[in-house]
């Protein structure tokens, strides 16, 4: 059965572009459009597919949905840097949707890279600081054509590792958009390096708290505030530190009680694949996935339409928090979007059900039942007493409606009982009115 009923899909504007597959997504504003013509052809000359905005491919359909598509498809991600792209709310949106969709970034600026980072946001700068830039501000011809081999190059390399491992979502790993941390931080702070920056987050830990294997979040929030002050201030800004402060709380799971962080916990979020890498690399990485995140699901976005049908595809932990996330948004069509999203994952472990199933007490009526139909996708066993009691109480007739679909796709002993016992009592009471 379909995730969610007709009418929610109408309402959320799900709909598909026709299908063309382009192995490069040139992002450009208009005013270069010169530049990323001369690049779409320079490529195609080397027998690959790129998609610029007078590609056939957005003939005739909703060019939102063809653009959104594309970058989701595509191999490599290129990005025209110049002031007026980098500050086009369409280009930062186009990025944020590449990133969230693990695309390898080619960005390519036609200005110095002062001026660029100058006329970018926070979340731009950090989703780009990963990427080698490549310039195109001083022989355009001759940088063009090295510009050009390298993305022939990098496609054919994805090309042979989707062969070799049989999925193409499995051959992009996360190191392959990280630069040395040296050259990350060079990029983002004009702050010297020092070993704060470089040590792994077990020996900060030790440095900082000694044996302690639990401390207060207030004392780490202070501690990592003092130390990496600089930091914070130039990358993040007062508000951005605030809110990412928030996010690094829940992701190394502090007690929401005693709000206390345990050294387990810490270490787990500083680790990937079993290696611990320095703190505030991490803490960059994850700004940068939230930014990201926070971008393409902003209800102004034009590729929030595509992250809802192809976020599923990415089932990281990251993408999986950032959608609970989202769930505690002030905007209920958000909460709604993030909702079908989470649900497309696939995710039911008992962190997603718990939030899912307080969704379903959300006074929108559509979050309520886009909660329902999410949980019944998941098959969400725990949640069947809730919704037997939407089912029964909802004043909204498309809610009980969804519940009702819910509890006959999570099936099982409990909720057919509970359909049983409910069907016979309503005709009871039909038979009290005759």
């Amino acid at each position: 059965m379909a995730l969610q009923s007709e009418k929610l899909k109408g309402k959320l504007a799900m709909v598909t572009a026709g299908k063309v597959q382009y192995d490069v997504m040139i992002s450009y504003d208009a005013e270069d459009a010169a530049v990323a013509i001369k690049l779409k052809d320079m490529i195609g000359k080397k027998g690959i597919h790129a998609w610029t905005a007078d590609s056939e491919a957005t003939a005739g359909t909703d060019i939102f949905n063809a653009i959104g598509r594309i970058i989701v498809d595509c191999k490599i991600f290129v990005f025209i840097m110049s002031d007026s792209s980098v500050a086009s709310k369409l280009c930062q949106d186009q990025l944020a949707l590449a990133y969230v969709s693990k695309k390898n970034i080619f960005p390519v600026q036609l200005n110095e890279r002062e001026d660029l980072l100058a006329h970018m946001d926070n979340g731009m700068k950090l989703q780009l600081a990963g990427f080698e830039w490549f310039s195109l501000n001083n022989d355009l011809e001759s940088e063009s054509q090295e510009f050009v081999d390298r993305v022939w190059e990098e496609v054919q390399s994805e090309i042979e590792q989707e062969k070799a491992d049989g999925s193409k979502k499995a051959a992009r790993k996360t190191f392959k958009r990280q630069k040395t941390l040296t050259n990350l931080n060079k990029s983002l702070s004009k702050t010297k390096m020092s070993r704060l920056h470089l040590e792994d987050a077990s020996t900060y830990w030790s440095q900082s708290f000694g044996k302690e294997t639990t401390i207060t979040w207030d004392r780490f929030r202070n501690k990592i505030l003092g130390d990496f002050k600089a930091d914070f201030e130039e990358t993040f800004g007062e508000k951005d530190t605030e809110w990412l402060l928030s996010i690094l709380h829940r992701e190394m799971m502090v007690d929401s009680g005693d709000n206390m962080l345990q050294k387990e916990n810490y270490l787990e979020f500083c680790s990937v694949d079993d290696v611990i890498h320095p703190l505030w690399l991490r803490v960059q990485e994850q700004a940068r996935e939230s930014y990201a995140m926070r971008e393409v699901f902003s209800m102004d976005s034009s590729v929030r339409v595509q992250a809802i049908e192809n976020l599923g595809k990415y089932k990281s932990a990251t993408v999986i928090q950032a959608l609970i996330d989202l769930l505690t948004d002030s905007d209920v069509n958000i909460q709604a979007v993030a909702i079908i999203s989470l649900a497309r994952t696939g995710s039911n472990d008992i962190t997603t059900i718990v939030n899912l199933k307080k969704s379903l007490k959300s006074k929108d009526r559509v979050v309520r039942e886009a909660a329902c139909l999410a949980l019944g996708h998941v098959k969400a066993t725990q949640a069947v007493e809730a919704l037997v009691n939407l089912w029964r109480n909802d004043i909204i007739s498309n809610v009980r409606e969804a519940a009702l679909v819910a509890l006959k796709n999570i099936g099982g002993q409990k909720a057919s009982e509970a359909i049983r016992v409910t069907t016979v009592l309503e005709k009871e009471i039909r038979a009290l009115k005759t």
